[in-house]
């Protein structure tokens, strides 16, 4: 009986989130360095059932297709698609007097090293000749890297302040002109705990693919891996489409290790392909409570993996594990 409680709730969490995905996004208004989450308007009626709307039948059959399909290799949908391209970072804007707005673009939100540090500054309503940049660690304000800026041939102001081993993990860039005039962003950089050494050669074990990965571990303990599985049936194809997530947990020694991810015949074409690796991301698990969360180092570019055909896999399904085909149903109860 708990287990079916844990269940419905874990069930219902997941139909919550599927949802709310539904809604239209909340434009925020771009007054300044925090900005308070929209309020919900509350309910007519608390007592009344909210049911939900048609269009959430769609999500809802993605979602039983996931947990029906293997949780180490799920095919790209909608649902999903973004893990498959690089994080988004909102700018930060700030409007000042007389039409005035400066808006402040770094270029991601976590560095790792060695990477530089990125931005870019756009300024409306006035033309300094010059701006000034410092990049200060958050907690004890020690300045890290200072200096100005000039506009480029478009009027963007760019800047890239090469990465440091003794980096602070949180990390803020002011950008100004004059008094009054300029914007602050914070950023996180870390020492990355793990890194791609080299690929090895795939092969074909019962029903999955399998993609070697060589790994150089500076810290031990446990790490989630995700990447993302790109192919190229077309040579002339300019860039190789997302077509699975591949994710996996191993408990790794510091020095070199090999894991293995693996995608399942049903993620795949017929047809054989070449094989690209992309999105890699490497977790170290705190080791123990209250403690950080260590970050691998992200992948430059998409990484080629040679070619596939899948044809040499064995076809038989997927059979999922009891506590999946429970939440299925679940799930497919709460949509009626």
């Amino acid at each position: 009986m708990k287990l079916k409680i844990f269940l419905l709730l874990a069930s219902v969490g997941l139909l919550w989130a599927v949802l709310n995905s539904l809604k239209p996004g909340v434009s925020q208004p771009a007054s300044g360095l925090v900005v308070n989450p929209p309020v919900p308007t509350p309910a007519a009626s608390a007592s009344k059932t909210q049911l939900p709307p048609p269009a959430a039948a769609a999500p809802l059959q993605q979602f039983s297709e996931q947990l029906l399909s293997p949780p180490y290799s799920q095919p790209v949908t909608a649902m999903n698609l973004a893990q498959t391209e690089a994080p988004s970072v909102a700018a930060v804007t700030v409007p000042l007097d007389d039409g005035i707005v400066w808006s402040l673009q770094p270029g991601q939100f976590r560095f790792s090293y060695p990477e530089p540090v990125t931005a870019t500054v756009q300024i409306n309503g006035e033309q300094p000749a010059l701006v000034r940049y410092r990049l200060r660690s958050t907690a004890t304000a020690e300045l890290l890297s200072s200096g100005e800026l000039a506009a480029d041939a478009d009027g963007l102001f760019r800047l890239s302040i090469p990465g440091q081993t003794d980096f602070p993990a949180e990390l803020e860039l002011v950008v100004d002109s004059e008094p009054g005039h300029g914007a602050l962003a914070l950023l996180q950089y870390h020492q990355p705990v793990a890194w791609l050494g080299q690929t090895l050669a795939l092969r074909a074990d019962d029903s999955d693919l399998v993609l070697p990965l060589q790994l150089e571990v500076q810290q031990r303990g446990l790490y989630r891996v995700q990447a993302v599985l790109g192919l190229r049936q077309d040579q002339h194809q300019n860039a190789a489409k997302p077509q699975a997530i591949l994710q996996g947990e191993f408990m790794l020694e510091a020095g070199t290790a090999t894991i293995e991810l693996r995608a399942h015949h049903s993620v795949l074409p017929a047809e054989p392909f070449d094989a690209e690796l992309s999105r890699l991301q490497l977790e170290l698990a705190p080791p123990m409570p209250g403690a950080a969360t260590g970050y691998g180092r992200p992948l430059n570019a998409p990484v080629a993996l040679g070619d596939f055909d899948p044809r040499a896999l064995n076809r038989t399904p997927y059979q999922p594990d009891a506590q999946a085909l429970q939440r299925v149903e679940l799930l497919q109860q709460l949509g009626r």
